[in-house]
């Protein structure tokens, strides 16, 4: 007789061999999933912060630029051009200070449009491309400053063929808006770090059409199939140029929130995070790869089908159990490292964007209070001083039964407690940002609030100030005069730091109707070549990082709201800064 395997021996092994292959392929998927979606959270959570840092960089780029056209707008020569356009000489000064003011602030191109779109005067009238004559009515940064506000549009140039933002903002004579100021700015250098880093981002306007891509063949195409008004749009105000129907998704989806995936027409597939830009209507778009949390789940799931096998086999080999046990310890230990490790870099990332972001607003706001504090310590504490001796003065005469010498000294306690609530007043007001309000005022206030602002940079300039008493009032805004006046003597310490004498001298002279308030510093003075450009916006004679060249410039700007003139000359030594305003009658 021939021996053989029991048939129900033969099931039961098939059943055990089923039921492994099952528990195998269950707890794989499971480990599969739990990986898989792991990697994308870590992916999700890494792609959110390089979006908001990539999303700073880009705000802080445009930002630069968002004030500089109604900064150039004040300039005088171009309203004047718009109100005489036929004028040879109006056109050459406009031509000259346009040219001036894009080699100054590193714009593209800066020009001059009026109500109708026509372009009057630009930086570039000299070349082959020049925009004089062009007419960019049809351009929706232009309608959009017509309409009184700030345009900004992301296009290629209809006349140089050269794609950047347009920012335009609107020039005013009295309620009318006579034309428009426009500059260019490349943003080109933003998408080059793009490549530069590896790092897959796009920008997209509010169509879904990709502007600035690091990838190249993305460039001007749609995330999704354009509506027949999008395309319309896009054609009438030439934004991209002839731009064409080819989507880069399919099939068609909405737009991507937080994370989502999609596939792309070449069958690439891509996790994409938005992050919507509000103030510029557009979205920055981070594109990953989500194969790399494939092959995360791929390798769990190979680890856990491979423990589960050893498992069960170490079940039924007790000798093999515990050397299956020891690499199925060491490696979930390996993995629970390498996870560890991962969230710690991504926690430690952006730990270190939060605070790069919080100091560079906490280092300003302790720049401004250091300057305050000083000044407003040495102001109060002398009325403190004496609020106590006059207190015990006040009991040790009611002691003595002298009620009249008690109240003189509660009237003096009375007027200490009300110079340190102006004290406190004038900071809360020098902190407020309000229209001017022409009103008779006492420059002895303006002084001596600017000097008590002014003071600590005073000391630490080792700088000597004389000022005259007076009782002389003017016409102004209180607030903007010791802005103006603090300005002055800033830039007036400034200028003698390499002389031997620091000495700066405030003095006042009248007539009937004007007051002239002077600054006189003894440094080395103003150059023919200082002087012709002194008022300009973005010059300066401070070395880098001391100054933007502004200070004079919206001081110049704040004395013309208030009818009055600023204007500068040289002392034999020194410099002299000249405020004149309309005098007003002297008050109690």
């Amino acid at each position: 007789m021939t021996a053989c395997t029991p048939r129900s021996s033969v099931l039961s092994l098939s059943r055990a061999l089923v039921v492994a292959a099952v528990l195998v392929l269950a707890a794989a998927w499971l480990g599969y999933t739990v990986a898989h979606q792991r990697a994308l959270d870590e992916m999700q959570t890494e792609g959110t912060a390089q979006i908001e840092y990539h999303t700073r960089e880009l705000l802080n780029a445009v930002a630069r630029f968002t004030n500089l056209p109604a900064l150039l707008g004040a300039e005088a020569s171009l309203v004047a051009l718009l109100q005489s356009p036929d004028s040879p000489a109006r056109l050459r000064a406009a031509n000259h200070y346009l040219s001036f003011a894009q080699g100054r602030t590193g714009v593209s191109f800066a020009y001059l449009l009026d109500s109708q779109g026509l372009t009057r005067a630009a930086s570039n009238w000299q070349r082959p491309d020049s925009f004089v004559g062009f007419n960019y009515a049809f351009r929706p940064y232009f309608q959009e400053a017509m309409a009184g506000k700030t345009g900004v549009f992301y296009a290629i140039g209809v006349t140089t063929g050269e794609p950047g933002a347009f920012i335009a903002a609107p020039i005013r004579s009295g309620n009318q808006v006579l034309g428009v100021v426009a500059v260019k700015i490349d943003l080109t250098a933003i998408e080059d770090s793009w490549v530069r880093s590896n790092t897959p981002l796009a920008l997209a306007d509010r169509f879904g059409v990709l502007f600035l891509s690091a990838q190249p063949l993305w460039r001007y195409r749609s995330l999704d199939t354009l509506s027949a008004v999008a395309l319309a749009e896009l054609q009438r105000t030439r934004q991209y140029g002839d731009i064409v129907q080819h989507p880069l998704r399919t099939p068609v989806g909405p737009m991507p929130g937080r994370q989502g995936q999609i596939l792309l027409a070449d069958r690439q597939e891509f996790l994409v995070q938005g992050r919507p830009i509000d103030s510029l209507g557009w979205q920055l778009l981070l594109f990953s790869d989500p194969r790399h949390a494939v092959s995360q789940g791929l390798l769990v799931a190979g680890m856990v089908g491979l423990m589960m096998a050893l498992t069960l086999a170490g079940a039924a080999l007790g000798w093999q159990f515990r050397r299956r046990r020891a690499e199925r310890l060491a490696a979930r230990h390996e993995l629970a490292q390498v996870v560890a490790e991962l969230e710690q870099r991504i926690a430690t990332r952006t730990a270190e964007l939060t605070a790069a972001n919080d100091t560079a607003v906490q280092t300003g706001k302790l720049a401004l209070l250091g300057q305050m504090a000083a000044g407003i310590s040495h102001e109060i504490s002398q009325p403190l001083a004496a609020l106590r001796t006059l207190a015990d003065n006040a009991g040790a005469f009611l002691n003595r039964d002298n009620p009249g010498a008690a109240s003189s000294n509660l009237r003096l306690i009375g007027g200490l407690c009300d110079r340190m609530g102006s004290i406190v007043g004038e900071l809360k007001a020098f902190a407020r940002k309000e229209p001017a309000r022409l009103q008779p005022v006492p420059l002895s206030g303006v002084i001596s609030s600017a000097l008590m602002l002014v003071e600590p940079h005073r000391h630490a300039a080792g700088a000597r100030i004389h000022a005259p008493s007076t009782s002389l009032w003017v016409f102004g805004d209180s607030i903007r005069l010791e802005q103006v006046l603090l300005n002055l003597i800033r830039n007036g310490i400034d200028a003698m730091e390499d002389q031997a004498l620091r000495q700066l001298d405030i003095q006042l002279s009248a007539t009937a109707a004007e007051v002239t308030l002077s600054v006189r510093d003894h440094g080395p003075g103003l150059s023919p070549q200082v002087r012709a450009h002194l008022f300009e916006p973005f010059f300066t004679t401070k070395p880098s990082g001391k100054g933007l060249g502004l200070g004079l410039a919206l001081s110049q700007t704040i004395v013309n709201e208030m009818g009055a003139t600023l204007s500068a000359c040289n002392a034999e030594p020194g410099a002299r800064f000249d405020l004149t305003l309309r005098r007003a009658p002297e008050h109690e």
